[in-house]
């Protein structure tokens, strides 16, 4: 195994794999606004687009001319690199909140460890100790209790993210339009597109893919510090308390297959043991 790679967590795995799929949909965007600009730019500046490109609905749905289209498309670009910084911000919030569930549970703050079907619960002593990230809907805040925490530095990795993260608010909570508050609270900060007062607010391709390069190493660099046995173990039976409420359990010859191909895990000979007496009654 390289030095910079570690067992992850599934926590870790599906925040990956669902930045993967925001990248596809990204680069399909990027993809359909560069087929746009090429076939636009051999047509009339002033028919109607949808006419031009034989789409499946009336101009009177979007009654905009090839040329406004084709001002339109690095506009429609911006904005749309803003709507994906929302939706990685959602994907590094769950993983900052499944991390420190499982990592806290792991240290024996489970209250219901002989269930088998409700979900795992947290003692009152692991709630307090959790609740700075469980309870928050801050993500600044909650990378700065995760610092403490699990005693990492993320340095700038945090600071540009935080800056960045005020970008993501504006258009969460004022529809990406720059109000007032918005511009006083990046006052110095070096954005590429500078929107006036109560303009839209869109954001380069550079600018996301640095948003996301931080937001990842802050995933990173708490995954390879808290991924271990106990915690990737409860993400397992997490998971198989879920199967054994709705009556899913997979056969018990087929279990270790299951896992391994839905979810890449794979236990060890006592976890495996544990799992058979615990949820199949096989000793």
């Amino acid at each position: 195994m390289a030095k910079n790679q570690w067992l992850s967590t599934l926590a870790f795995r599906n925040f990956r794999d669902k930045t993967s799929d925001l990248s596809d949909i990204y680069w399909t965007q990027q993809l359909g606004a560069d087929c746009l600009a090429e076939v636009l730019g051999t047509k009339d500046p002033d028919h109607f687009s949808v006419n031009v490109i034989n789409s499946s609905f009336k101009h009177t749905m979007h009654p905009q001319k090839v040329s406004e289209t084709q001002t339109w498309l690095p506009t429609f670009m911006e904005r749309n690199r803003l709507h994906i910084l929302v939706i990685y911000t959602a994907f590094l919030e769950t993983y900052l909140k499944e991390i420190t569930f499982y990592h806290i549970a792991s240290l024996g703050h489970i209250t219901n460890n002989s269930e088998t079907e409700a979900p795992l619960k947290l003692k009152p002593v692991g709630e307090a100790i959790a609740t700075p990230i469980l309870k928050s809907s801050t993500v600044p805040d909650m990378i700065k209790y995760a610092s403490e925490l699990y005693e990492i530095d993320f340095g700038v990795n945090a600071t540009e993210w935080i800056k960045l993260y005020k970008i993501r608010c504006a258009a969460a909570h004022n529809g990406g339009i720059a109000t007032p508050k918005f511009l006083k609270a990046i006052s110095g900060q070096p954005l590429s597109l500078r929107p006036t007062e109560y303009e839209n607010i869109g954001l380069t391709w550079d600018e996301l893919r640095t948003a996301m390069k931080y937001g990842d190493k802050i995933a990173s660099l708490i995954d390879s510090k808290v991924s271990n046995n106990d915690v990737r173990y409860l993400e397992t039976e997490q998971i198989l308390r879920e199967l054994a409420s709705s009556k899913k359990l997979p056969d018990n010859k087929i279990i270790w297959q299951y896992f391994h191909e839905k979810y890449a895990i794979m236990l060890n000979k006592s976890e495996k043991r544990k799992v058979l007496r615990k949820f199949y009654g096989i000793i």
